[in-house]
């Protein structure tokens, strides 16, 4: 049993990694094929299409993971009805926004590119939960088929678009294709006959447990992503590409150290708190957090730039600045990480949400910035400082409850 729990903890772990690593392969030969300026309006089109998934997730998976009668095939009907619902609306909003964002940002992505990101959205909402319903008893391969497998089937298929198309229209034929894998392989992999319900309580339930998660989602797409939009609207689209590419790699292992947390630190909490000693558990894990951002820090800034020239080709020149600013950003983010975990742990979820909206609101002087026409590490820089204020608002308001060990119920607090 311990033996099938540590192969379903790596399977875990190993297809979210592998999903992060083939769509850092995708970047790449995009990058090496179109160059630059193409790169831009590619992420333009990948943001538009974050926007519209990150402003209506519900989390639909998370709770059928969760929810204590994940295994009622009821559920399982009413989550898939759900899905499609969502998935028809999100298209009819890209049609919708198809227009307005052509106009927005002059010498990009036609209005044809945006309306045609409706079929991304449309396809994935009749994909099969069932492989998702699976993880509940540790099983995780039909995770690896199906999101595995599509992620490889984008990366076979994008130097065909890229040659074939030759500019940022490729990325349509990218995602379509790999969502339609997923699609089909969802339900090569199901154990259920597919079926669609629409309950009215089932609906109130999910938005009960959603509404919470799309306000956090919206500050992190603030946080990750809209920096990008106004890099599009300021700079051109050579420095958006060179910009996505340095925060992509950037952002790469502080994603990865918050999800190792989750793994790792959470449960160590969680035995700490029913012990009484969470002060004394906790300190390691801040100090090895600390040290590793240290060591991030200082390889990415020296490594990062002639590694994205290698990597990416000699047309991906970044300043040097702006390497040490999204470096020092991402840094701060990493040694944050077990902050949060800590108030998660306790039951402080107001805590990392709190910590989350200042770091949202630093787009405001990086917009300003912008508008001033300020150097692109300028931006950077607005970031750095909205990770320092989260930090050190989300340590505040732990301390002092991590010193009494107070408020170890479970109770979640995201409105308190």
């Amino acid at each position: 049993m311990k033996s099938a729990t540590i192969k379903g903890r790596a399977a875990a772990w190993s297809v979210p990694l592998a999903n992060e690593l083939a769509a850092l392969a995708r970047s790449v030969i995009l990058a090496r094929l179109l160059g630059p300026e193409e790169l831009g309006k590619v992420m333009l089109l990948a943001l538009a299409l974050r926007l519209v998934e990150m402003a209506s997730d519900v989390s639909i998976e998370r709770l059928l993971a969760q929810s204590h009668d994940g295994d009622d095939p009821g559920l399982q009907h009413n989550l898939q009805g759900i899905t499609a619902l969502r998935g028809l609306a999100l298209a009819i909003i890209l049609l919708a926004l198809a227009v307005p964002l052509a106009m927005a940002f002059s010498d990009g992505p036609a209005v044809a590119s945006y309306a045609l990101l409706a079929l991304v959205p449309l396809i994935r909402g009749f994909v099969h939960l069932d492989y998702r319903r699976r993880e509940r008893h540790f099983d995780y391969r039909g995770l690896a088929i199906v999101d595995g497998g599509a992620a490889i089937v984008m990366i076979c298929v994008t130097p065909v678009f890229a040659a074939l198309i030759g500019d940022h229209r490729a990325l349509l034929g990218i995602i379509v294709v790999q969502v339609a894998a997923q699609f089909l392989l969802s339900h090569l992999v199901a154990e259920r006959r597919y079926r669609l319900l629409l309950e009215r309580d089932c609906a109130v339930r999910v938005w009960t447990f959603g509404a919470p998660l799309i306000l956090n989602a919206g500050l992190l797409f603030l946080t990750f992503q809209a920096d990008r939009l106004i890099v599009a609207g300021y700079y051109g689209w050579a420095e958006l590409g060179l910009y996505g590419v340095a925060l992509q790699l950037a952002l790469l292992p502080a994603q990865i150290a918050g999800r190792a947390a989750g793994s790792l630190l959470a449960p160590k909490f969680r035995r700490a708190i029913a012990a009484g000693n969470l002060a004394q558990a906790a300190r390691p894990a801040l100090q090895s957090y600390l040290a590793l951002s240290a060591v991030f820090l200082l390889g990415f800034g020296i490594l990062a730039a002639p590694v994205i020239r290698l990597v990416y080709g000699q047309a991906f020149v970044i300043d040097q600045t702006l390497i040490w600013a999204l470096g020092l950003a991402a840094a701060i983010r990493i040694a944050r990480t077990p902050v949060s975990q800590l108030a998660l742990a306790l039951g402080k979820t107001s805590i990392p949400l709190r910590g989350n909206i200042l770091r949202a609101l630093a787009i405001i002087p990086a917009l300003m910035a912008a508008m001033a026409g300020a150097p692109l590490y300028a931006l950077a820089l607005a970031a750095v400082v909205g990770e320092a204020m989260a930090g050190l608002r989300a340590w505040f308001l732990l301390k002092n409850c991590l010193s009494a060990q107070c408020g170890t119920s479970t109770k979640s607090e995201v409105f308190a």
